[in-house]
């Protein structure tokens, strides 16, 4: 056995959570950090003995003006040591901006895919990354200030599909240790220093009080996660047997609204997850949502409904929940509508004839007045629409139906009625006000109603008053 704790150490926690059989090709993500370049090293020495395969993928992300010389930093490092080396590049900053979502999150989103893509491609069983036990300790308290069930307290587990993680047990202290009497060189992320990322508050100022009331906080910590992670484990694999009574006709699966309503609450909430992840894979419900379930299981209307994302819906029929997949209607073309006629658009019947305008409120969600325009054209919402409801601020069409808590489906199936190159009226919402009459003046009335019975409102959990 090697005489170096840390690579006992390393070498124990791979051979007790079975991460690595022998003859297999392992995919090391490494940035060229000390975490990173302690974990290809390690990797590189046990393959000596243990009879697996080492490579190395490192990415670009083109966040900071050195990020690239990073890359070349592992690349002439890997071909020292005789190490296969990938190489990727993607431009976080701009698809970042693109998508509206955070440079961290979108770093992490392409840097998986970079190296699952990699591992496909060289036939890797398994890709290794540097998380250690002070990475475990902050993503445990990140998921406690955010809030988080077993599943998040339980923190990054050791091995999860194809993705290992050897250094969990080894604090980053043993690993600059281990870095300094190789010597292994690294390089420095100065992002790592910068306090306006999460992560890094928790770690240059949050840890280091904790760990002076508790200097073995780190152990405490990730032990506390691996027992959670052991419990987790266990309710779920107690959910699933209980999911085997659910029945599953195409895009549709069924269950005993009873029996799901009789369950202790930490598997009933684990049932529903699982029921809507049959149906659409990777879809993680909220707490709020699955408690939105729960309720039409315990409630007594049989026809109560609740949206969810992925295009799903939970219903109850009778004694049955029911959840199943709401296919998208098709964007219908855009159509005129013009005094004296009546048009069936997008699952309403719009009718337009010619009025007075009438006293007192008269914008309602479902029967409206315009000035009388030359043309008024039905279609649904684009990019970029705008209205200003009267007494209401101007918004955009999308941020009004999400301040109005419309589900992502319907507010696909929304009616925007045009004129003059505007936005001159919603459906469901009424006029703009660049677009009322004064009352007393002639004007167009304008009739919305369903094709068919319309779906009930929902209360504030998202269960509907039927």
């Amino acid at each position: 056995m090697n005489s170096n704790p840390l690579f006992n150490k390393v070498q124990r926690s791979i051979r007790s959570e079975q991460m690595i059989c022998p003859g297999e090709t392992v995919l090391a993500a490494v940035s060229g950090g000390a975490d990173s370049m302690c974990l290809l090293h390690l990797l590189s020495e046990l393959s000596k003995c243990s009879g697996f395969q080492v490579e190395a993928a490192t990415m670009d992300h083109n966040i900071r003006p050195e990020s690239g010389q990073d890359v070349e930093f592992v690349r002439r490092w890997c071909a020292r040591w005789g190490i296969p080396c990938h190489t990727g590049s993607a431009d976080v900053p701009s698809l970042a901006a693109a998508r509206g979502a955070g440079l961290e999150e979108t770093a992490r989103e392409l840097r998986y895919a970079f190296l699952q893509e990699t591992a496909d491609r060289i036939g890797a069983a398994k890709i290794a990354t540097a998380h250690n036990a002070d990475d475990n300790a902050e993503t445990i308290l990140l998921h406690l200030i955010r809030g988080s069930g077993l599943k998040g307290l339980g923190g990054i587990p050791p091995v999860r599909g194809r993705l290992i993680r050897p250094l969990l047990w080894v604090t980053r202290a043993e690993i600059e240790s281990y870095c300094r009497e190789r010597p292994i060189e690294f390089v420095q992320d100065s992002t790592n220093f910068d306090t306006t990322y999460r992560r890094n508050y928790i770690r240059h100022k949050v840890l280091p009080l904790l760990k002076a009331q508790n200097p073995n906080l780190l152990t405490t910590l990730n032990r506390t996660a691996k027992g959670l992670r052991s419990d987790s484990a266990y309710l779920e694999q107690q959910a699933r047997q209980i999911t085997e009574g659910a029945v599953r006709k195409g895009q549709q699966i069924s269950f005993s609204a009873g029996t799901l309503a009789a369950l202790p609450e930490a598997l009933s909430s684990r049932v529903i997850q699982q029921l809507a992840a049959q149906l659409v894979p990777d879809t993680v419900l909220s707490s709020a949502q699955r408690d939105s379930v729960l309720c039409l299981c315990r409630g007594t209307r049989p026809g109560a409904v609740c949206s969810l994302p992925g295009a799903l819906m939970a219903r109850r029929e009778y004694e049955r929940l029911v959840l199943s997949v709401e296919s998208a209607r098709a964007a219908e073309p855009p159509a005129t509508l013009s005094p004296g006629g009546t048009l069936c658009y997008a699952g309403r019947v719009l009718r337009c004839e010619r009025a007075v305008c009438p006293e007192g409120k008269f914008n309602r969600p479902e029967e409206y007045y315009l000035k009388p325009v030359a043309c008024l054209l039905l279609r649904g919402r684009k990019t970029g629409d705008e209205i200003t409801l009267p007494n209401r601020p101007n918004k955009t069409v999308k941020k009004l139906l999400i301040d109005s808590k419309i589900p992502r489906r319907l507010r696909q199936q929304t009616i925007v009625l045009e004129a003059e190159g505007r936005v001159a009226a919603l459906d469901g919402f009424g006029t703009d006000v660049r677009f009322l009459p004064k009352p007393g003046d002639p004007c167009w009335k304008i009739t919305s109603t369903a094709v068919c019975a319309p779906e009930q409102p929902m209360d504030n959990k998202g269960v509907s008053q039927q």
